[in-house]
């Protein structure tokens, strides 16, 4: 009897992980555009705790798919002075410029990143989160890395533990790339895992291995 009672306990634990790792699976290969980043959860089950994993999956920038979170942006213009502004970035469209806008005192602010020298947010542990203008919108550096990388990922969103990758740029270059297909493949030629992962347009996959 106690041996039954085991091995019922052993397939009940089972069934209640494979139900666990289903939910996160779901959750992380949905369509929705919000938060792709999952930090390790400890389950209480009545058959002992699981710990799921984490994940960081990053978005990759296309005109339908990008989402900002509202948050409190210093917006540096190009006289030097400082507005403040608790709000959204709307991102660009194929015919305008990312913009913010917010009212004060019934009076409505619209601010483009043309008219900005920057723009950044203070985060929880006191960071300076930073954006520059460039091409019609503002990037936000998202390997602010502890060790050097050859190529270095921007964001469309302040967003940085769920970044919309839009633009790359190489160590030894001062020019910002937008990433695409076309502007990646010449540095990826001398390596052939990262030049296949190209083709195969699965570029963040080869910056990682160009990073290597």
């Amino acid at each position: 009897m106690n041996k039954l009672n085991l091995q019922l306990n052993k397939i009940m634990k089972y069934r209640i992980m494979y139900v666990i790792s289903f939910f996160l699976f779901t959750l992380l290969t949905s369509t929705q555009v919000f938060a792709q980043f999952l930090p390790p959860t400890t389950i209480r089950t009545p058959y002992g705790n699981v710990t799921t994993p984490g994940s960081y999956t990053p978005r990759f920038y296309s005109f339908n798919n990008t989402y900002s979170s509202k948050f409190t942006f210093f917006i540096v213009l190009k006289n030097d002075s400082t507005l403040v502004a608790n709000s959204k970035i709307k991102f660009r469209s194929r015919d305008k410029p990312s913009e913010i806008s917010w009212k004060e005192n019934g009076k409505k602010y619209t601010v483009t990143p043309d008219q900005t020298k920057e723009i950044y947010r203070i985060d929880v542990k006191r960071n300076k989160i930073r954006g520059i203008p460039q091409d019609s919108c503002w990037l936000f550096l998202i390997d602010t890395a502890k060790i050097d990388k050859k190529i270095k990922l921007y964001s469309m969103t302040s967003d940085i533990s769920s970044p919309t990758i839009s633009h790359f740029k190489l160590d030894k270059m001062n020019t910002i790339l937008p990433l695409q297909k076309s502007t990646l493949a010449p540095y990826a030629q001398e390596n052939e895992k990262a030049k296949k992962l190209v083709s195969k347009n699965q570029l963040l996959k080869a910056i990682e291995e160009l990073n290597k």
